[in-house]
Parts: C-alpha cells; sequence; structure tokens
C-alpha cells in the first residue's frame, strides 16, 4: 500500500535562510532527484548552469507557495522537503529578497509502501542541526470531524488482549453462528441438543469450534439435571460434585426421585464477554478499530458507535484529513439499510462512505445507490462536489484489511498528487533560465 507521513515546523527567516546548508548535509546515499534532473535538463539544452528549477502558479493563480524544494531517494522511500511561505503571504516569483524576510514552514513528505511509518529520525536530525527547526510529526484535521465530535458522543470502547483474541476468532462464520446460538437459547443450550438447534449442519466440527469458544472465554461450561419423568431443568450448576452434595443432603427432584437418579447433561452457556462481543456486533467494531490503528490512525481520530441527537453511526474516522464513515452490518445488507446509510451520509458529509459487511451487500441496494447517486447529491448539502467518492463495499471480514488498506492508499495518494504536482516542475529549468541563456549564447 502506499503511505504518506508529515512532518513540519513554522520557521524564522534566519531559519529558513539555511535550507541549502540542509541539502549540503544531507548524506550522500540520499538520492537528490531534483537538482540532478535540472542539471541533466541544463546540459542537454547546452546550459553552462541549472537554476532554482519552475515554479507553477496555484490553480487560482496565485504564485507558487513554494521557496524551495528538494525530493530524495533513499531506499524505497521517498523524502520531499520543501519550504513554503505562510500562508496569506503573497509575493511575485522573483521578488527574492522580499521571500528572505518572511517566515515560512519547512514541510517533509516522505511516501512509502509500508502499512508502518519509516524510520525518518536521521533526517530529521539533519535539519534539526543545520536550522534548529524542529520537524513534528502533522495531520490536517478536516473540520467536519471536529464539529462532529463537538456535537455529538461516543461510546467507549476498551480493547483488551482478551476481546481482541475473541473479535478475530468470531470473524469466522462458524464460530459465531455457533456463539449466536448457545447466546440466543435461554440459558444455554445442552451439548445434546446443539446440533439440532443449528439445523443443516452449518458447522462442520462443532466439538472443534466449541473448544474455541472456550479457549477465548466466549462460551463456559455447565451442569444440567434433568427430569427423566418431566424432560425439563431442574438444576443448573458449574461443578459436577455439587450433584453428590446435594444428595446428601436429601435433595429431591420435583417429581420425588432422589435428585442424584436424575439424568445429568453438560451444558454450554454464553460468557459476559461473549454476551458483551455479540451485542451490537461490538466484535466487528473491536475489529475495525484495531485495523485502523494498524494504518497508523490515532485514537482521537476514530470515533466508535457516534450518535447525534437520534441518529447512530458504527464508526466515523479521520484518516489524514479526510472524514470516512462506516455502516457495519453482521449480515447481508438490505434495501431498509440502504436507506438509513443514505440518511446517514447527508448528515456527517464524508469523503468516503464505507459498508462492510460480513456477508454481501444486496443487489437492491446496489441499485439504490446508483440510481440516487449518492455520492453526487452529497455535494448539494455542503461538501465539495470533487470531495465526494462512491460508496465502498467491503464483502467478508477476511477483506477487511486488503480494503481499507486500499482506501488509504487512496487517501494518501490524493494528498501526495497534491503536493508533488507543485513540487516536481522544479526539476526542470525555468523557461526564463533557458531564454536567458540562448539569449546570451547568440550575442
Amino acid at each position: 500500500m502506499l503511505k504518506l507521513s508529515v512532518w513540519r515546523s513554522v520557521v524564522d527567516s534566519q531559519q529558513s535562510g539555511k535550507f541549502d546548508a540542509i541539502e549540503r548535509s544531507i548524506p550522500s546515499e540520499y538520492v537528490r532527484v531534483l537538482s540532478s534532473s535540472r542539471e541533466a535538463m541544463a546540459l542537454a539544452l547546452g546550459l553552462s548552469s541549472a537554476d532554482g528549477g519552475a515554479r507553477l502558479p496555484d490553480r487560482f493563480g496565485r504564485a507558487s507557495a513554494i521557496v524551495k524544494a528538494e525530493i530524495y531517494n533513499f531506499e524505497g522511500v521517498i523524502y520531499v522537503l520543501s519550504l513554503r511561505r505562510r500562508s496569506g503571504v503573497w509575493v511575485t516569483v522573483d521578488d527574492e529578497e522580499a521571500l528572505k524576510e518572511q517566515a515560512g514552514i519547512f514541510f517533509l513528505h516522505v511516501l512509502s509502501s509500508s502499512r508502518f511509518k519509516p524510520d525518518v529520525s536521521a533526517f530529521l536530525q539533519v535539519v534539526k542541526e543545520q536550522s534548529g527547526a524542529e520537524l513534528r510529526e502533522w495531520e490536517v484535521r478536516p473540520k467536519r470531524f471536529v464539529e462532529l465530535k463537538q456535537e455529538g458522543r461516543q461510546e467507549s470502547l476498551s480493547i483488551t488482549t482478551e476481546k481482541s483474541n475473541a473479535a478475530r476468532l468470531l470473524s469466522n462464520k462458524e464460530p459465531r453462528i455457533l456463539a449466536t446460538a448457545i447466546k440466543s437459547a435461554p440459558g444455554g443450550l445442552i451439548l445434546s441438543d446443539v446440533e439440532r438447534q443449528l439445523k443443516r449442519g452449518k458447522v462442520e466440527d462443532i466439538d472443534a469450534t466449541l473448544l474455541e469458544l472456550h479457549e477465548v472465554g466466549l462460551i463456559g461450561s455447565e451442569y444440567v439435571v434433568v427430569c427423566a419423568k418431566h424432560q425439563h431443568e431442574v438444576s443448573r450448576f458449574s461443578d459436577a460434585s455439587v450433584l453428590e452434595e446435594m444428595s446428601k443432603f436429601g435433595v429431591r427432584c420435583g417429581c420425588g426421585r432422589k435428585i442424584s437418579d436424575e439424568r445429568l447433561e453438560e451444558a454450554v452457556a454464553i460468557t459476559d464477554l461473549g454476551r458483551e462481543l455479540l451485542d451490537k456486533s461490538t466484535w466487528m467494531s473491536i475489529m475495525l478499530m484495531e485495523e485502523l490503528r494498524e494504518l497508523g490512525v490515532p485514537d482521537d481520530r476514530i470515533m466508535i458507535e457516534y450518535s447525534s441527537g437520534g441518529d447512530e453511526m458504527d464508526c466515523v474516522a479521520d484518516i489524514n484529513g479526510q472524514l470516512i464513515l462506516f455502516e457495519l452490518k453482521d449480515k447481508e445488507f438490505s434495501l431498509r439499510e440502504a436507506y438509513s446509510f443514505a440518511a446517514k451520509i447527508g448528515l456527517v458529509r464524508p469523503h468516503y462512505p464505507v459498508i462492510v459487511t460480513t456477508e454481501k451487500v444486496g443487489g437492491d441496494a446496489r441499485d439504490h445507490f446508483e440510481k440516487a447517486e449518492i455520492a453526487g447529491r452529497r455535494g448539494q448539502v455542503g461538501a465539495d462536489p470533487d470531495d465526494a467518492k462512491p460508496i465502498r463495499f467491503i464483502e467478508g471480514l477476511e477483506n477487511l484489511r486488503s480494503q481499507l488498506d486500499d482506501l488509504a492508499s487512496t487517501v494518501y495518494r490524493n494528498e501526495a498528487t497534491k503536493v508533488l504536482r507543485e513540487i516536481m516542475p522544479m526539476g526542470a529549468v525555468s523557461p526564463n533560465h533557458l531564454l536567458d541563456g540562448l539569449a546570451a549564447g547568440g550575442r
């Protein structure tokens, strides 16, 4: 996947003037891209030297905010170091003296192909030693995310190792089916009745699956005394030896028989942990939150079970300044859910709406989203139409990680494209430099 990490530091005019010193101090193992490109271009054009490169105006026609920049390649990791004018300070590109007097911002954009952030400490240390500027990791927080956090409330989701292991087991269909059946039965299930309760052999190896559920603490074992005459439960206890003690005290069944003469059956019941994770499909929220953490999304950029007014959202997250709305369903996503999700999209106005389901998104639900053109309509309620993206479908938890990687890569790619589009033209000599060189050679 594509990963973008950003560091920055606001600097004064003295620090910003040391950009060249930083460039000279970066180890030679870091391949210089822009300067090498300009030198090669100057040589091919017959120019005696290369200049600082071309700077294109932004999409509004304003002068580029880039004062100086260089791109480095080190072991497949791309470092984009730039010095930019502070926002709101606009001068002509050629007004170098004015630029020197303005405070600016050092930016370091790092592009890599890993889920994890590369170690850039050596690069940051060079910047600090040469300029005194200490670059800190930085992300844009979307205004809408901040507003939502202030307007609503979110549930606190404490994730322990025990919960994480149990949630991962529940992400597999057969353990989830068996655990749900045990939870749904009043008082649990007698083992001899488990296969009958499941119907049509939905769990291939019941004994092995029960053992897995036991091991992660989702179910517990009990013993049940069943009246042989009336075929109803008489009592339950966790230790079979309790039956012997009851017999010693002369305890009898309601039918009059000695308690020890009644049938003793082993049963399984859902634990508090199992009930917590299965209620509201909390196990899916745990899975999603862990995957977002793995992507490097901080906890304060993730809102689980967010609610505002009468509206409830399973998860709202901020990935690199992009607002993501997640809908989680432990079943097929139907047309009814599609109507509800469309309303949530209009309320939250996310950049990326995402449906995560353990089954499939129904054809009628897909048709509804296509016909309603949800992505386009979100632009009419305050969002930028260019930022509105089609709804993404993640069908099956086995696809969760790969699809989240793809989503994050898309988010990072969009931002990286903006940065590179602005800086890469500096890899070419400027038109004025070429024309000046031609004019000088013709005299």
